[in-house]
């Protein structure tokens, strides 16, 4: 039973003084977990150790078995940590700070490119050079990277006319994020999907649903569970959503909003490592990198103040799931277009080191890849191009070619990791660890006996280092299971494809053709 306090009309009034408020003096001790100095030049802008800083806020993280006081100072997750400050670094290196940053129009102030609202097409190019950067500095390997953060949120803003009737005071709440998140660089981690549990039982009955229990005159209190929050472990905040509409959802399982990492009542209960964190850059030199945590979160009567609850008891939210996540779902698709594009250069690698690519059997599976690549990479082209503004005023990519694109990106993605795995051969299988490759006895032997073309014989063993923790190793596993479910899996995409798809022009032109009336 939910304990209430004042009614949705009363509430809805104290939440609109509290986001004035919040503009007012710049709010952010709800979210903001831990400050920490600024650079007085670009004050919205962090370095990677600030970010690094910024975790070690007291959250409440469990794995295999025991609590971890410091998520920086666990081995297999400061890998990525540190990989996702290599970002924040770069934010501030001139080289990549006009990629990574931008200026606020609003303001003139420089802020993370992610924080922006796309309002124009070039907008959407601007994300997009940021969305290769990310993806070729991790190798795709976080499906939610610094750059994903508040794309629930500006999908909101761009849909705000579908819900501002019944919540008209949710724009300003949301603003009030994005700017929460401008000022302070936050990184932020999807907090949506149900956990797994009888399918046949109506939501009601389902004990781990996340839940409202209990409605203050400050704000909500929740219980209940979400599974993935990939990232959390390793970022600032989590955005709570409701997962792909159920019928029988009830009202106090509708929210959306925000919390910060360390909540209290809050624990994350991460799954077991695919990684150490004991790995050498040259035996991993994808997997030393480190990998992004996922895990199951629990809630016991965690607190979120109204100007963070962005959507509550609202069936309109419920019912436009795929709407709501478009910019998130053009994220995806578009860095699974540049993860695409580095398995090309892996196809090419792979058949130059062993000498193989007059071998016309070897260059149609090259061809294969480089066809996977155009593809996806052409579909993400065409949603930037074919931009649509919203009745809100935010730029957003074509929905039909981003659908499609995550549809062929992750149904073809097993096939072209496997053609890797053929091209390579042996290599695979016949790596030599760095630490026999460093006897006296044993390297030069392996120099002589195993040269590549054109490529050393111990280049060409890095090589398939590399190439192993891209298709064989246990988080390449983690990642291309995490892609074929990640925000929709391949059956939802077709519908959605076939929902949603405008095919009027082509119906017409055959029933023109074909002379029916």
């Amino acid at each position: 039973m939910i304990e209430t306090a004042g009614s949705p009309r009363q509430r809805a009034k104290e939440a609109d003084m509290t986001v004035a408020l919040a503009e007012a003096k710049s709010q952010t001790d709800f979210l903001v977990s831990k400050t920490v100095s600024r650079s007085k030049e670009d004050p919205n802008i962090r370095s990677g150790a600030q970010f690094v800083e910024s975790l070690r806020d007291g959250r409440t993280v469990i794995a295999n078995g025991r609590e971890i006081p410091d998520v920086t100072a666990e081995p297999w997750l400061r890998r990525g940590i540190d990989t996702l400050a290599g970002y924040f670094d770069a934010q501030r290196d001139p080289a990549t700070r006009d990629i990574l940053t931008t200026v606020d129009p609003e303001n003139g102030e420089r802020i993370s490119t992610c924080w922006l609202v796309p309002k124009t097409i070039e907008d959407l190019r601007r994300y997009d050079r940021m969305i290769k950067y990310s993806t070729y500095q991790s190798f795709g390997v976080f499906g939610r990277p610094v750059d994903y953060g508040p794309v629930k949120a500006i999908s909101f803003v761009a849909w705000n006319h579908l819900i501002e009737k019944k919540e008209p005071e949710a724009i300003g709440k949301i603003r009030n994020f994005l700017k929460v998140g401008q000022r302070n660089n936050l990184t932020s981690a999807d907090i949506i999907i149900d956990v797994q549990a009888n399918r046949k039982l109506p939501m009601p009955q389902r004990a781990g649903r996340l839940r409202v229990v209990e409605e203050r005159r400050d704000g909500i209190v929740v219980s209940g569970a979400k599974a993935g929050n990939s990232v959390l472990a390793q970022g600032n905040i989590g955005t709570i959503s409701m997962p792909p509409p159920d019928p029988t959802m009830p009202e106090e399982c509708m929210i959306w909003g925000a919390v910060p990492a360390n909540a209290p009542g809050m624990r994350l209960i991460l799954r077991e490592p695919s990684i150490t964190g004991r790995e050498t850059s040259e035996d991993h030199p994808l997997d030393s990198g480190g990998e992004e945590a996922d895990g199951i979160l629990l809630f016991d009567r965690v607190f979120l103040p109204w100007e963070y609850v962005f959507s509550y008891r609202n069936p309109a939210i419920r019912d436009i799931y795929t709407t709501l996540g478009q910019f998130a779902f053009w994220k995806i698709a578009n860095r699974l277009s540049y993860r695409a594009e580095i398995f090309v250069g892996a196809a090419q690698m792979i058949v130059s080191a062993l000498g193989t690519d007059h071998i016309p059997a070897v260059r149609a599976q090259v061809a294969e890849v480089i066809a996977y690549a155009s593809a996806v990479r052409g579909l993400m082209t065409a949603a930037i191009e074919k931009g649509q503004l919203t009745e809100s005023g935010v730029m957003l990519p074509h929905p039909t070619f981003v659908t499609a694109g995550r549809l062929h990106a992750i149904q073809e993605l097993p096939r072209i990791m496997q053609i890797l795995r053929d091209l390579s051969g042996q290599g695979l299988i016949g790596r030599v660890p760095q630490s026999s490759w460093d006897r006296s006895d044993i390297g030069p032997l392996l120099d002589e006996y195993l040269p590549g073309n054109n490529m050393s014989a111990r280049d060409k063993n890095r090589l398939f280092n590399l190439v192993w923790d891209m298709t064989c190793s246990p988080n390449a596993m983690r990642l291309a299971l995490f892609e074929n479910i990640n925000a929709t899996p391949a059956p939802a995409l077709k519908e959605e494809l076939f929902r949603s798809h405008d095919r009027s022009e082509g119906v017409a032109a055959i029933r023109r053709r074909a002379g029916i009336e």
